[in-house]
């Protein structure tokens, strides 16, 4: 964690024991090992602790991460922000444009999905995992009925960049659509977009597909169409096939994967992908979600 951003964080922190029972945190954790790159083991960490500095107010500070853990090296972009309402927050803040529409590796295959992260995720979140950046700036975000969005701007100096991102979702009876766009601008270069619009639909009770164009200009990336299928074989076992082929196809991966249940927050997931630069692969992770 940059060090400027730790020293905030615990100037935050210290005053705050009082508040402890308003805390929330909401994690996802995945560990497990994959034949990817030389086999080794492999974990994803995408969490976020809320503490509010006052009961008067709606007031609070959050801290979070989005990270890769390997052998050797932890690629991650770390979240700092003071947050009002749960809706507005200035600081590190997590992008819009990773709101919707994650990775269809994300999950079965992480390690694959962050060698791929150009295609699915904000510049600034690459930035900050390529490049080890730190963007400031601020977001916000609500919801009508159905209907969330989020918009966010973020800026590094350092980095030489500014990004601008927005993201819409829609959920319906079986159905879902979503869309994200941001503008990126390098200090000492052009203008570009990154962009994705995608949807899932239950194709019957048991069986959901997703689709989604991916236009990932801004991470100078081809476009790409990702496409997942799912079944849910039992009540605990679901079992999928994913994908992303790009327009140019010299860099298109695809993946079968089975996810066992333990508990609804506790599944295991075994898969094996294949890539156009990786080569065939397996991954096995226990997830957890908090």
């Amino acid at each position: 964690m940059p060090l400027r951003v730790l020293s905030v964080s615990l100037a935050l922190l210290a005053p705050l024991p009082a508040l402890a029972q308003g805390l929330s945190f909401d994690r996802t954790l995945a560990l497990g090992a994959t034949s990817l790159d030389r086999a080794q083991a492999v974990g994803m960490v995408d969490a976020t602790l809320a503490v509010p500095l006052t009961r008067r107010v709606p007031l609070s500070f959050e801290l979070g991460t989005y990270m890769i853990v390997l052998e050797g090296k932890r690629p991650h972009e770390t979240y700092a922000a003071l947050a009002w309402d749960d809706r507005f927050r200035l600081g590190v803040v997590r992008p819009a444009y990773d709101a919707v529409l994650p990775s269809v590796f994300e999950r079965a295959a992480p390690l694959l999905a962050y060698e791929r992260i150009e295609y699915s995720r904000s510049h600034a979140t690459v930035e900050a995992m390529r490049a080890t950046a730190v963007p400031f700036g601020l977001s916000a975000e609500g919801d009508r009925g159905p209907m969330r969005w989020w918009v966010s701007a973020h800026s590094d100096d350092k980095g030489g960049f500014d990004v601008f991102s927005a993201a819409l979702s829609h959920e319906g009876a079986g159905w879902s659509l979503a869309a994200a766009v941001e503008a990126v601008r390098e200090h000492d270069g052009p203008e570009r977009v990154d962009s994705k619009i995608g949807g899932r639909v239950d194709l019957a009770p048991q069986v959901g597909a997703g689709v989604t164009w991916l236009m990932p200009d801004g991470n100078d990336r081809d476009d790409a169409l990702a496409l997942d299928l799912l079944w849910r074989a039992t009540d605990r076992l679901d079992l999928s096939a994913f994908g992303e082929v790009t327009r140019e196809g010299r860099d298109d991966a695809w993946g079968l994967a089975a996810e066992y249940r333990f508990r609804p927050e506790t599944s295991a997931i075994l898969s094996g992908t294949d890539s156009d630069t990786g080569g065939s692969a397996w991954h096995l992770s226990l997830n957890q979600r908090f």
